[in-house]
């Protein structure tokens, strides 16, 4: 299979609408933890364009696992997407324990780095590739208070960002990421509905965002169209955030 997308973290809101909008364009390597009830039922209407694979993340074996298999049944993906992360919390600093932060390490940071650190390599002898990462609005002006956790991982991944941008330029590899404010998703299940609500009033569009507002701009990004931008972070925040 020489021409593939890799999109961890496929099962989730945002990965089922992209893959729903280019299921035309690639083939599809579609990861998943333990929730992939939705992504195989799609995945039997499609079965020639996306494969469900499962690993967990936060295990350093499963992910040498999908590297091997990856690269042994489908060899170097073309387009990697990362999306993936752990459920949103609101925890105040002082009521976090260590493994909060290891767990939004491993599953955020972690994962991506060792998925990168194999294939970009690759992609660097191709002179080809595109890279795409999930940040969020939090690493934009002041963050909210208590998601320590999750604004300290997502800066971590904005660093990744800039410095494989910076190191890979040359190698027509493009490295990108977008940011969106609080986005209507299952993601937020875990928190107080009232503090979605707030954020959707004190909205200028009295509204968060949609999954439909998000896929658009990581397309654009995995496009051809991105082939002149690198190591930016794109802003999707409906005027919230500057």
């Amino acid at each position: 299979m020489s021409n593939y997308t890799l999109i961890i973290g496929a099962s989730s809101d945002i990965g089922l609408d992209l893959i729903n909008n280019m299921i035309d364009d690639s083939i599809i390597l579609a990861h998943y933890n333990s929730s992939g009830k939705t992504l195989k039922a799609l995945a039997e209407k499609h079965p020639n364009t996306i494969i469900p694979i499962q690993a967990n993340l936060a295990s350093e074996e499963e992910i040498s696992s999908l590297i091997k298999a990856i690269e042994t049944q489908y060899g170097t993906p073309k387009t990697i997407v990362h999306l993936a992360a752990p459920r949103f919390e609101n925890i105040r600093f002082k009521d976090i324990d260590w493994p909060h932060f290891q767990k939004e390490i491993d599953i955020s940071l972690k994962s991506i780095i060792l998925i990168l650190s194999h294939f970009l390599p690759l992609l660097a002898k191709q002179k080809q590739g595109k890279v795409v990462i999930m940040l969020s609005s939090v690493v934009m002006n002041i963050p909210p208070k208590a998601l320590t956790q999750y604004t300290t991982v997502k800066y971590a991944l904005l660093g990744l960002v800039k410095s494989l941008a910076s190191e890979y330029a040359t190698k027509n590899i493009q490295i990108n990421a977008l940011s969106p404010s609080m986005v209507d998703t299952k993601f937020l299940d875990d928190i107080n509905e009232k503090i979605v609500e707030l954020s959707a009033y004190n909205h200028p569009l009295k509204r968060n965002a949609q999954v439909n507002d998000i896929t658009p701009v990581i397309k654009m990004l995995m496009s051809k169209e991105s082939d002149f931008m690198n190591g930016i972070n794109i802003p999707i925040t409906g005027g919230s955030i500057f």
